[in-house]
């Protein structure tokens, strides 16, 4: 069948670099991060902080609409056999890289063989594909090897950005100077980085898209404490602040501004969890597991953590895609909140009185502070001492996926628009010890099997019924702890416009413009 087009210094931190200057002034926009990234080469990592800044450097294949839908990019058409196998996408013949070299069929098929190291969002597709082959320069198929229900959905700029062939080959991957100074084909380049303070992008005026993008500048401003975030953007001092950066408590006062414009959206679901390292002596038993789930109290989370932005989860998969669900073993039905059940299910088990558990998170998320704060207080009522370990991002990625040297640890992943792209790395069998992956040490033959299963077939129906296999074994097992499905809150000038080109705001920054 066809388918057809279808960290900064204590004492800088919240300054405007002085780049910024009239940041209200013609095609400049200034948008918060939290950190530095710890590469712009989105193959080597799927950080926020990557993932942002190199969505308007590089493109992808497709690109998805507000609706959900798979919209032409790179690809300009495509057809899908009638098996589901094999994808046959024709290439525009009009786009360059940013240093002047032609972009080619050859730079997606060794971005798929070779590009995409340590993107675990990649490698998720990657690992779905038979063969890549380039017949022309504008022609690129791919063979599966089974039909993969989310493949279109896991072609855009997040999961899958397209690199240069020229400039990475032979080289070392992890160290190569195009990880700090990308080239790609996406409306904007990169023009400087002054770390711990900014980095800055400037215009692609060689873009394939004529008229695009209408900004000259975009300014990523890194600004690590979360009440200056939404200080500078009142004072006007920023022009956007992502969900994944604004401090919930913040978005009813900023919502009341009329500088300020507020938009709630779940249209990408995404959850926040617990992972339980099984190789602690008593997490990785799941009775002791268990009698945590019936100790936290997720609502009380939802609440204060959130400002109400979230849904108590209901299980493994959370509520956002209400296909999958599986009632009959919610969260709720198993383990209700009860602190002496809960204490009960812990002494049955042998855990001591006094036993200590470390609980990490990232600091840059103001959320997790307050979450970890109420599970030290439903813990302890337990008998559990919780010692609160904070670090800065590149630490908490190191010591929780590098070094497995925690107990408890808190986390957020997008579903990135399919529960096969984003959730299935919660709980698939992982022996690496990648980043934003399983690093629970949990392996589950049976779970692994129903996963891949529901990414073969494409009717919901026939879906949900391996999601809500899985859920009757991930629910009872608890190798990971959801607390709650994220209700996004993005904060912007009213002054920027064309925010929500996409389904995801931190694309499409080609179509934004500014007025006075």
């Amino acid at each position: 069948m066809a388918l057809a087009a279808c960290s900064s210094d204590g004492d800088t931190e919240g300054e405007t670099d002085p780049e910024a200057e009239g940041a209200g002034g013609d095609g400049v926009a200034v948008i918060v991060t939290d950190a530095d990234p710890e590469t712009l080469n989105p193959g080597m990592t799927t950080s926020n902080q990557t993932l942002d800044v190199s969505a308007k450097i590089f493109e992808a294949l497709i690109w998805i609409d507000p609706d959900g839908q798979p919209q032409p990019l790179l690809a300009e058409d495509w057809q899908v056999s009638d098996d589901e196998l094999v994808y046959t996408f024709t290439l525009r013949d009009d786009v360059t890289w940013h240093d002047g070299e032609p972009f080619t069929s050859a730079d997606v098929k060794w971005t798929i063989e070779e590009g995409m190291p340590n993107n675990s969002r990649a490698q998720g597709v990657i690992e779905q594909i038979a063969s890549v082959e380039a017949p022309a320069d504008d022609e690129v198929v791919i063979t599966l090897n089974e039909p993969y229900a989310p493949l279109l959905q896991q072609l855009k700029v997040f999961d899958l950005p397209i690199l240069p062939k020229h400039v990475f080959e032979g080289g070392d991957l992890a160290n190569h100077d195009a990880n700090r100074e990308p080239v790609g084909t996406g409306p904007f380049q990169f023009s400087s980085w002054d770390p711990g303070r900014s980095l800055t992008l400037v215009a692609n005026e060689d873009y394939w898209d004529d008229g695009k993008p209408q900004l000259s500048e975009l300014i990523y401003q890194i600004v690590p404490d979360a009440a200056n975030r939404s200080a500078g953007l009142e004072t006007g001092e920023y022009d956007f602040v992502g969900a994944f950066y604004l401090p919930r408590a913040d978005v009813e006062r900023l919502d009341s501004l009329d500088s300020v414009e507020v938009r709630r959206q779940t249209t990408i679901p995404s959850l926040h969890f617990v992972q339980f390292n099984h190789e602690n002596e008593y997490l990785g038993n799941v009775e002791v597991r268990q009698a945590i789930a019936q100790a936290i109290d997720r609502p009380r989370i939802v609440e204060q953590a959130m400002s109400g932005l979230g849904l108590p989860a209901v299980g493994s998969f959370g509520e956002g895609f209400p296909w999958l669900v599986n009632e009959d073993v919610s969260y709720d039905s198993l383990y209700p909140l009860d602190p002496t059940a809960a204490k009960e299910r812990l002494d049955a088990a042998g855990v001591p009185e006094g036993t200590t558990f470390r609980l990490t998170y990232d600091a840059a998320k103001p959320q997790f502070q307050a979450a970890s704060q109420i599970i030290r207080d439903d813990l302890s009522a337990l008998g559990i001492e919780v010692i609160i370990e904070p670090f800065e991002t590149s630490v908490y990625r190191d010591v929780v996926y590098a070094q497995r040297d925690f107990d408890m640890a808190l986390q957020s992943f997008t579903s990135s628009g399919d529960p096969a792209i984003g959730y299935h790395r919660i709980y698939r069998t992982n022996d690496t010890n990648d980043p934003n992956v399983n690093a629970t040490g949990y392996s589950n033959a049976e779970v692994d099997e129903l996963l891949a299963q529901a990414e073969t077939v494409s009717d919901l129906e026939e879906r949900g019924e391996f999601y809500k296999q899985a859920q009757a074994i991930l629910n009872e097992d608890v190798p990971t702890l959801i607390l709650y499905d994220e209700l996004q809150a993005d904060a912007m000038s009213t002054r920027l416009e064309g925010l929500f080109a996409g389904v995801n705001p931190v694309d499409r920054w080609g179509e934004v413009s500014v007025t006075d």
